[in-house]
């Protein structure tokens, strides 16, 4: 029977995590590269991009991916499945292109033999923006932007945000009403 979350092994791979990440921040292209396995059969995902095989991993990196300031982990879970298997699932805030975001990122790494850890499978997400909470105008603008990959100018940020709020208001009682599939629609005027 295989040994799930072993100290030792969750140790280990957390912290391969935290120098993963410090290259990142650095965006030390070749550490990077070098955390991935060598091989056609790895796979990463990105919010923008689908990365099949080691060069096309090692093309992206080098053409340089979006800029991330202000990276902060909010959850960090290692399942290590035997003394050679783990994912590893993160949650955190950053900015990225100087919009807030609220991200998720997922990797499975493999011991081997004469490699080491490597990861085998990644994935990076944003969170969805779930619908406004009242009073919270300013996060939707700034999380729209954000998944629109659209600079919001601080110059120009309070008009988008009143203007969020009036067509809010405007489209408030057409929204309270119940059943407006049932309407009877109004006769077409032909002259």
């Amino acid at each position: 029977m295989l040994t799930v979350n072993s100290p030792e092994v969750v140790a280990e791979v957390e912290l391969l995590h935290e120098a993963y990440e410090r290259a990142l921040a650095a965006n030390d292209v070749a550490a990077l590269s070098g955390y991935f396995w060598d091989s056609p059969d790895v796979v990463r995902y990105g919010v923008n991009e689908h990365l099949y095989g080691a060069e096309a991993l090692a093309a992206y990196r080098r053409r340089g991916g979006p800029t991330l300031t202000d990276r902060r982990l909010l959850r960090l879970k290692v399942l290590a499945i035997g003394p050679d298997l783990a994912s590893v699932m993160s949650e955190f805030e950053q900015k990225v292109f100087g919009q807030p975001r609220h991200s998720r990122q997922s990797q499975v790494w493999v011991r081997f033999d004469a490699a080491g850890w490597k990861i085998v499978a990644a994935h990076v997400s944003n969170a969805l923006v779930g619908p406004p909470q009242a009073g919270s105008w300013e996060a939707y603008a700034d999380q729209a932007a954000a998944a629109l990959g659209l600079p919001l100018d601080t110059a120009h940020r309070q008009g988008v945000v009143q203007n969020l709020e009036r067509a809010a208001a405007i489209a408030a009682p057409v929204m309270r009403l119940a059943n407006i599939g049932d309407a009877e629609a109004a006769p077409v005027f032909v002259p």
